[in-house]
């Protein structure tokens, strides 16, 4: 699991006011059974649940890996293209290909502000059947899109898929 900073920061605090409050507990039972409860103190369940109810909020907001386009099809060229999802930076484009001894040229590539594609990676691949990626990060632009060139008509599956 990848985090970041705030996440751990927030987890260290979770953990550390866990680690009090279980520590401590012994010593606040004597206290309580010496003293008569006049004012209800809030229990450790309810800490437990206050402190899952913000982790919960965080994990909610936490980047995660989004499809944005999957398909397959039986090709000799292919060139599809897709948006950048907003706020999205890191993109990548996986594909695998099926055929004995074949292999696939994969170009991955941007559209920038005159409208002309760009290569940003290439790769040739074995068409085994085995998912293989490129990937981009720092991603900045809206139009994104990949060519597949197998050596043969051959059954290719792709996913376009952003990080953020």
């Amino acid at each position: 699991m990848r985090t970041n900073l705030a996440t751990r920061a927030g987890l260290l605090g979770v953990a550390s006011a866990a680690a009090l409050s279980l520590a401590s507990a012994p010593a606040q039972a004597a206290a309580i059974t010496q003293q008569a409860p006049t004012a209800a103190a809030p229990s450790t369940v309810q800490r437990a649940a206050a402190a899952e109810a913000v982790f919960g909020q965080a994990a909610a907001k936490r980047a995660k890996w989004v499809t944005l386009k999957h398909e397959s099809g039986r090709y000799g060229y292919w060139g599809p293209s897709w948006n950048r999802k907003y706020g999205h930076r890191v993109m990548q484009v996986k594909a695998r290909c099926w055929g004995k001894g074949q292999t696939m040229i994969v170009k991955f590539m941007y559209r920038n502000q005159y409208l002309d594609w760009k290569t940003m990676k290439k790769a040739k691949w074995p068409c085994d059947g085995t998912p293989r990626y490129l990937r981009v990060t720092n991603a900045g632009h809206k139009k994104y899109g990949a060519i597949f060139i197998p050596s043969y008509t051959q059954t290719i599956e792709y996913w376009a898929q952003s990080y953020g």
